[in-house]
């Protein structure tokens, strides 16, 4: 992820590099330069050098940034900035190319800042402005966050909704009523700010609609003292929710590589293919665990917990929520039903031939499994997480976190085969037999797919492009673990008055 500088000519250079600088570190992003124009070969070179000597001087982040050039079409600059994966567009403005600019500025599908700069960046709060005091909190959150620095003043309090509504109930013209309020303006920036001052003005996902667009676009091309920052959100709650998702996990721990990436998709998307083998294990793995709740021997179920091969098709479904990918989804789905079914069966039968031989007993360990309670939640979830998070870094074991999502499933399945052979069905007051540890194992798969899915994500196994089909499913998953956890609550009530 980085910040990108737009570039024309040598002077927005020069005056963008500090801003470009101070941006990059505080988000702690790459900083990367666009040179407009295919034929600018000697600027592509100079921006080169300059970046070079930026980022030998002092890091931004571990790797120095891109140069580039590109056509002056919007539709070819957000392509390149998707390909960079960049997450701020800072303009410098110019006079001779500010239609274009406005376009961008309007256009452009990331946030962008379009600055007119008269010298190096703010660094106290009494340097920073805000338009007036509705506009403080998003200037507020956006200061703080490309500048480390809060606003302190405000060129007015209410003063341009207030003058628009004003106009407005008068019915004066369009015209007449944005030609006062820019007098107005730059009047205030020539009253109110010094040299090395900074105007914050916050728009949203279209600019050009907004009330204060023509005051902005004035104080923009005409401040004498203060530089003046239009910033556009362009990123909806979502987009900003993933992207603050990616930043942290990039501060966690390094991205993967792509090679990496390739690799574990493959492994996953491979292992999550029902076949004899994957039957055979959790099989054997069920079995065993149900040697153990019969035995009340915690050291059995551990051992059966560490050849249940699970783990691998439940994170290649949360890979297909990350990846959009709805027929591996499907294989992944089919194989966790494969899987759970074989088990489910075999400690059935185990169960039987037990009956033939002994007397069936519900033992302390099977009845731990069937009263499941919201805390069960935790166990997938923080299960999924660690697993997903060990197979992504080659040098720890996901072996481990591998045992801990078969702790959430195999027992449970293996209580409910073993009391469906038992003939068990009856709840008391120490749990629900059959379907209690049914219930628990639907609830771990859901919260350990999630997991999986968002520690994924954050890792950078992920399309950028949205998929409709990815968010619903999420969203549906998500909702219904919640009305599952909202009946638990009340689970205990239900069945025993």
């Amino acid at each position: 992820m980085s910040v990108t500088l737009l570039v024309g000519s040598q002077k927005q250079l020069a005056d963008g590099l500090p801003w470009l600088r101070q941006f990059a570190e505080k988000m702690k992003l790459r900083a990367d330069i666009l040179v407009l124009g295919l034929d600018h070969r000697t600027l592509e070179a100079h921006c080169g050098k300059e970046l070079q000597s930026l980022w030998g001087e002092r890091p931004v982040v571990g790797t120095p940034g891109k140069v580039a050039l590109v056509e002056s079409d919007v539709e070819a600059i957000t392509r390149q900035m998707s390909d960079w994966d960049s997450r701020l567009l800072l303009m410098i403005d110019d006079v001779d190319d500010d239609r274009f600019q406005a376009s961008l500025f309007d256009r452009c599908g990331v946030k962008s800042v379009w600055l007119s700069s008269k010298g190096p960046p703010p660094t106290t709060a009494g340097q920073v402005f805000s338009m007036d005091d509705a506009s403080m909190k998003a200037t507020r959150w956006i200061s703080q966050r490309l500048l480390g620095v809060e606003p302190g003043l405000q060129l007015d309090h209410v003063w341009v909704e207030a003058e628009f509504e004003v106009t407005e109930k008068a019915g004066d013209d369009d015209r007449l009523k944005t030609s006062g309020l820019v007098s107005r303006g730059l009047e205030l920036e020539r009253q109110r700010c010094d040299a090395g001052d900074l105007i914050w003005v916050a728009f949203g996902s279209r600019p050009s609609t907004e009330n204060h667009y023509e005051v902005a676009r004035a104080l923009l091309s005409g401040a004498s003292n203060a530089s003046v920052a239009l910033v556009s959100r362009k990123e909806s709650w979502q987009q900003s929710f993933f992207a603050g998702v990616r930043y942290w996990a990039s501060h966690v721990a390094e991205p993967m590589g792509r090679e990496a990436r390739l690799e574990l998709a493959q492994s996953l998307e491979e292992g999550s293919e029902p076949n004899l083998e994957f039957l055979g294990l959790i099989s054997a793995a069920a079995m065993l665990a149900a040697f153990g709740l019969l035995q009340n021997s915690a050291a059995v179920i551990i051992g059966a917990m560490l050849i249940a091969p699970l783990m691998t098709p439940i994170m290649g479904a949360g890979l297909s929520l990350a990846h959009g990918n709805r027929p591996l989804f499907q294989r992944s789905l089919l194989t966790i039903a494969f899987g759970f079914a074989g088990a489910f069966f075999s400690s059935f039968l185990f169960g039987w031939l037990v009956r033939l031989v002994h007397h069936p007993v519900v033992t302390d360990e099977m009845w731990g499994r069937c009263n499941p309670s919201p805390l069960d939640f935790c166990v997938g979830l923080v299960g999924g997480m660690a697993a997903s998070y060990a197979r992504t870094r080659s040098h720890l074991s996901s072996a481990l976190a591998g045992a801990a999502i078969a702790a959430a499933l195999v027992p449970p399945i293996s209580t409910a085969g073993l009391q469906a052979a038992f003939n068990v069905w009856e709840s008391t007051e120490k749990g629900w037999p059959v379907f209690g540890p049914l219930i628990l194992v639907c609830v771990n798969v859901l919260t350990i797919m999630i997991g999986t899915s968002f520690v994924l994500y954050a890792r950078g196994l992920r399309v950028e492009s949205g998929h409709k089909w990815a968010t619903r499913m999420t969203v549906s998953l998500v909702t219904l673990l919640l009305l599952v956890l909202v009946w638990m609550l009340h689970l205990e009530t239900w069945l025993f008055g």
